[in-house]
């Protein structure tokens, strides 16, 4: 309890320090029409939208001086789920890739923050090949499909080399221990570590003893930086809102639309009308909220406006959320 406590309340400082160090910039950035149509919340998805392999356009920050805002994202960002691996195209010694691993994991756990176990992500990886190439075609990182399986928020990838040498008698070890942190959603960089033992690391029993001691020092001293950096990008990718998708059936009055479009976009951060046909209507909505609070707001929206008839909840999946106008 003291560990959440603690992380909560230091997520509340980091949001604080942000937004506050980040004023002036904030200030020049672009209108809200410039923000990225590929940013996506971390939470999860409507399966035939899962995966954004390329995100080009630069993240819009906003200021947050809402309390509530500032207690959505906070608790948002302490409940992030991590998940940490090794970077496979890196030739390691296998010993010291399950040191790394279990170092960082073990961290994670010490400090109170969820994650994927490494077996469980070593299981997916093993048996579930022919499902990961029929819905990606290898299109995205595997790292990236078993994250969004495990339905963690973070991915971790760790780059690492090592060696060492002996001297006197005695094994001396140094390790070089690389973090990238990425978005699980659409593999967007969310900050990045790069460790090197200050000092050869001593062992007096062998040299593969002293790289084991090296890569667990450099993993741990380098654990709270990524992660900390990790924390200030989310922060700064949900200060706009969390994307919704919101799908609109039987529009055939456009007018009617256009109000309610117009009286929705005063309740929210943003909102972008994506397409539009007397069928179904499609917007994209930003809110600091989760979808029930978006529900609430859609239905508020409806309830004084002209044109609809029973406007009632039709489907809701991941973050895209479908209601009938009832006309």
């Amino acid at each position: 309890m003291l560990i959440k406590n603690a992380k909560l309340f230091m997520a509340s400082a980091l949001i604080l320090f942000l937004f506050q160090s980040c004023a002036t910039f904030i200030t020049d950035k672009p209108s809200s029409d410039a923000v990225s149509e590929n940013e996506n919340t971390n939470q999860n998805q409507d399966q035939d939208h899962a995966y954004i392999t390329d995100s080009k356009e630069e993240m819009e920050y906003e200021e947050i001086s809402d309390p509530e805002d500032l207690e959505i994202i906070s608790n948002y960002l302490n409940s992030l789920t991590y998940m940490v691996y090794y970077n496979e195209e890196k030739d390691v010694e296998p010993f010291l890739i399950k040191t790394a691993l279990k170092s960082a994991n073990s961290f994670l756990a010490k400090n109170g923050y969820e994650y994927i176990d490494t077996e469980q992500i070593e299981k997916i990886k093993t048996e579930q090949q022919n499902t990961y190439k029929e819905e990606t075609g290898g299109s995205v990182n595997i790292l990236q499909w078993i994250a969004h399986k495990t339905a963690a928020d973070i991915y971790i990838e760790i780059n690492l080399a090592a060696s060492s040498s002996k001297k006197n008698g005695r094994y001396y070890g140094t390790a070089n221990v690389e973090f990238n942190c990425y978005n699980a959603l659409n593999a967007e960089k969310r900050g990045s570590a790069d460790y090197v033992t200050d000092s050869p690391v001593l062992s007096t029993i062998s040299s593969s003893d002293a790289l084991l001691n090296a890569v667990e020092s450099a993993v741990f001293e380098g654990m709270p930086e990524v992660l900390a950096e990790a924390e200030k990008q989310t922060v700064r990718a949900v200060s706009k809102g969390f994307k919704y998708s919101v799908h609109i059936l039987n529009t055939e009055d456009s007018k009617v639309i256009q109000s309610f479009e117009k009286k929705l976009g005063s309740r929210v951060k943003r909102i972008k009308r994506i397409s539009y046909s007397p069928e179904e209507t499609v917007f994209e909505v930003y809110i600091i909220g989760d979808i029930y609070a978006l529900e609430d707001l859609i239905y508020g929206t409806v309830k004084d406006l002209p044109g609809f008839g029973e406007f009632l909840l039709v489907m809701q999946r991941g973050n895209s959320i479908t209601f009938d106008t009832g006309i």
